[in-house]
């Protein structure tokens, strides 16, 4: 069995892009230019009160501008909330702070503020005002970014997922299976254990398309149930050449996991293990529920193949795999693989998901 490397990030077209940062950062401050154009249109300010309200949204403009790349790197880190959160008030108040005091002077110079008594009173307000625009800004700021990458990744596994649909009946497993029934023509009982065992999992698999379009997540148990089919065909393909073993344990079946998760792991197996291990191949699948958390492992006799040739490729199987469970848990799923004693291992660890 050998691992491979995930395959290249495609490129998605670009979501929303009616809604682009720029486009609301405009809208967004210019929305603000609403409070002094009302007192100028029903004449209940002078026009240095007007001028000084229409600063707040250039300067909202200008530091949100200036500090967006900061943000930007912030949720790529993927800093926790609270962290995150004490930041945002932190520099809410900060900034909005010491904007006041270049704007005070300003008020002053342009005749608003008539005496000291007067900006004591309207200080806290015109620091509110500045502290919650800011801090709605960044709400709105990360609320925004995580929409849209949950937007994305909804349309990436999607696509993901269609993809894997077409190629979940392995080509060559089909033309094997074929191959095995013209083999065996002769033998009346075994075309027909072959046919039906072939038939069962085409079913299943073609059944995925259909219960998947509402959820990405479906029993476990359903898929083991039908993989018992597919080695029931490579078990007539290779005889004692080959013996496999279930060891599932209670509560498994109904443990919910992506579509084909146990398929290319055991696909792997059977292949490189015809190529590595003595005879027979020895496959074993076990999986069990530990602290909540689905443990699966698909293991084969035989040893690490380290060279390839160009038509010895695993194909997109394991890539598919490993790109679904990014997608779907976000680096919480742990695929491994190790080797000692004469078997090679590949172990899950999955968390569970709400279908």
């Amino acid at each position: 069995m050998i691992p491979r490397s995930p395959s290249p990030r495609s490129e998605l077209p670009k979501l929303f892009p009616s809604l682009s940062f720029w486009h609301l950062q405009i809208l967004g401050w210019g929305a603000f230019f609403i409070v002094p154009f009302f007192f100028w249109a029903s004449h209940r300010a002078e026009a240095p009160l007007m001028w000084l309200l229409m600063t707040r949204p250039v300067f909202g403009f200008l530091i949100t501008s200036a500090v967006s790349p900061v943000c930007q790197r912030l949720y790529q880190r993927r800093v926790k909330l609270f962290p995150l959160v004490a930041m945002m008030v932190s520099f809410s108040l900060v900034v909005s702070f010491f904007e006041l005091l270049v704007m005070i002077p300003l008020g002053q110079a342009l005749g608003i503020y008539p005496s000291t008594q007067s900006l004591r009173a309207i200080f806290p307000i015109l620091l509110t005002i500045r502290f919650w625009s800011l801090l709605l800004w960044f709400i709105l700021y990360f609320g925004l970014k995580s929409q849209q990458e949950t937007a994305r990744l909804k349309l990436e596994f999607q696509q993901s997922e269609i993809n894997l649909l077409r190629s979940n009946v392995d080509p060559h497993f089909l033309f094997n299976a074929l191959s095995t029934i013209m083999a065996i023509r002769k033998d009346e009982e075994k075309v027909a254990l072959v046919t039906q065992e072939l038939a069962d999992y085409l079913r299943f698999s073609l059944s995925q398309h259909r219960e998947n379009k509402n959820s990405f997540l479906h029993p476990l148990g359903e898929e083991l149930d039908a993989l018992k089919n597919y080695l029931g065909v490579e078990k007539v393909r290779f005889g004692e050449a080959l013996d496999w073993h279930y060891e599932i344990g209670e509560g498994v079946g109904n443990f919910p996991v992506p579509s084909a998760l146990v398929q290319p792991l055991l696909e792997n197996a059977i292949k490189y293990g015809q190529m590595t291990s003595p005879k027979p191949l020895i496959i074993r699948i076990t999986a069990r529920i530990e602290e909540k958390k689905l443990s699966l492992c698909v293991e084969n006799t035989g040893f690490w193949k380290t060279t390839m040739q160009p038509s010895e490729s695993i194909g997109s199987g394991i890539a598919n795999l490993e790109r679904r469970l990014e997608l779907l848990y976000r680096g919480l799923a742990k695929l491994s693989y190790e080797t000692s004693n004469g078997v090679v291992r590949a172990h899950l660890l999955i968390p569970p998901l709400t279908p």
